[in-house]
């Protein structure tokens, strides 16, 4: 995936370079994906999405396919997990994820049983943003989570980058991200 954004990069500058005059004004791009630690602003904005680990989340006790979503965009957002046949509901706390289980059907034994607390740390949204130009534009781009060793197959998301670094996520404003120019020759 990497060289697919390093020649459109090198594709972008070539094109830049073939010139066209006038203007002056830089075309600014996001040089690199984007990792924002999870938090209330972050989880909002992925609100609903569906993060699937195909092989579980050792974080969270399971092996087996497991789904976690955000179900809320308050302060301590609630949260839906369902792995191995079982279902676990609660709220999120940030300074990693620190999920409090309210609702359960796993095993009472299990890291996600009814009244059980886990921290998972890290616990991250990747963002591919490679490539991404700022101009307010929004396009669908691919949204992951991270929890812990284990990443999540991407979604997709309307992703934005403003004039000035502001990147949004379905609408949202979440980050400032760091830009590049890319120029022509004069």
């Amino acid at each position: 995936m990497t060289i697919k954004y390093l020649f459109a990069a090198v594709l972008g500058l070539a094109l830049a370079g073939c010139g066209g005059g006038g203007g002056g004004s830089e075309t600014m791009v996001v040089a690199d994906d984007t990792t924002l630690a999870a938090s209330p602003t972050t989880t909002a904005a992925v609100k609903d999405e569906s993060f699937v680990f195909a092989s579980g989340v050792p974080a969270l006790g399971t092996s087996g396919s497991t789904t976690l979503k955000f179900t809320d965009a308050s302060a301590t957002p609630a949260f839906s997990i369902a792995a191995d046949g079982y279902t676990a509901t609660g709220t999120t706390a940030f300074g990693s994820c620190i999920f409090k289980v309210t609702n359960s059907t796993f095993p009472a034994a299990h890291p996600l049983a009814n009244g059980k607390t886990l921290t998972v740390n890290p616990c991250s949204v990747r963002v591919n943003t490679a490539g991404v130009t700022a101009n307010g534009e929004t396009t669908s781009r691919s949204v992951a989570l991270l929890l812990g060793a284990a990443n999540s197959a991407g979604v997709s998301v309307t992703v934005g980058i403003t004039a000035t670094g502001g990147l949004a996520l379905n609408g949202s404003v979440v980050a400032m991200v760091t830009l590049t120019p890319i120029t022509g020759a004069t």
